[in-house]
């Protein structure tokens, strides 16, 4: 029988949805509404008796979409990623081959969840492993992927940036010209990850005054992701949703802190601005 679609007795799960076996049994018997919902609800509720069953799915081939989405698959990467388990690595890592770009976007993100969570970006061997998968992921989706390759791209340059791999500098650096503002975005905040050098940020900066509040939020989001603190004042002016932008300030608190680099001048003005947005 086929491990990834089995057919259960109907008496064989809990019919209560709402529990951890519930959920784990739905997840791998249920019909695709619910293996979607409970893959959801076990990251979101931190089930750690679900990553098996998680695991398992990420390699589901039967949900998938008539453009060639695999919807389950992208909800087992976000649920891994929340639920930070080292175990889940390999198969997100074989996730990054995915022909649906948003399996590959959100197996690059849980990546990174998972190497933060357990510090693995510390660890020189283990940064080498997971940045040289990313890069690899980043060539595959150069060539082009099924569906949704520019999600893929952004989230895997984000990614790479996040993680600090040295090497990818050079190839994310070609971004800086591309059609798509988001993946400049992407590859401005990544960049200045990678080198410390703020007039990579200058674009996503300029970019919060632009016409289109979706290329706004974006360019708020990475300054956020980015860590730079002198941002702070011009993304707390942007056009943009008052929760957004606490949303984006607080991500640049933590990641500062979580670089080391916090100036305590600039970090008061950043709590400041925060108060002030509440």
């Amino acid at each position: 029988m086929d491990s990834l679609s089995p057919v259960a007795p109907p008496d064989s799960y809990p019919s209560a949805d709402l529990t951890p076996a519930g959920q784990i049994a739905k997840l791998r018997y249920g019909d695709p509404g619910e293996r979607y919902y409970a893959a959801w609800w076990l990251g979101r509720m931190r089930v750690r008796e679900g990553i098996p069953a998680l695991i398992e799915a990420l390699a589901d081939e039967t949900d998938r979409t008539a453009q060639g989405g695999y919807p389950l698959r992208r909800n087992d990467a976000r649920a891994l990623g929340k639920l930070g388990s080292p175990a889940a690595i390999p198969a997100l890592k074989e996730a990054l081959r995915c022909s649906d770009g948003q399996v590959v976007a959100a197996a690059a993100q849980a990546l990174v969840e998972i190497a933060l969570a357990n510090f693995l970006d510390r660890d020189p061997a283990q940064l080498e492993d997971l940045g040289g998968a990313l890069l690899q992921g980043l060539r595959r989706a150069e060539q082009g992927l099924q569906t949704e390759n520019l999600a893929a791209l952004e989230a895997l340059i984000e990614a790479l940036g996040q993680l600090q791999v040295s090497s990818a500098l050079e190839p994310i650096r070609l971004y800086q010209d591309h059609p798509s503002l988001r993946l400049q975005c992407a590859a401005g905040q990544a960049c200045y990850r990678l080198t410390g050098d703020p007039t990579f940020l200058e674009p996503l900066l300029s970019l919060l005054a632009h016409p289109n509040v979706h290329l706004r939020r974006a360019a708020l989001l990475d300054l956020g992701a980015s860590g730079y603190l002198p941002a702070a004042p011009a993304m707390a002016r942007a056009a943009v949703e008052a929760n957004l932008k606490l949303l984006a300030l607080k991500q640049l608190v933590e990641v500062s802190l979580r670089r080391g680099k916090e100036d305590g001048t600039n970090l008061h003005q950043v709590l400041r601005l925060i108060d002030e947005l509440l």
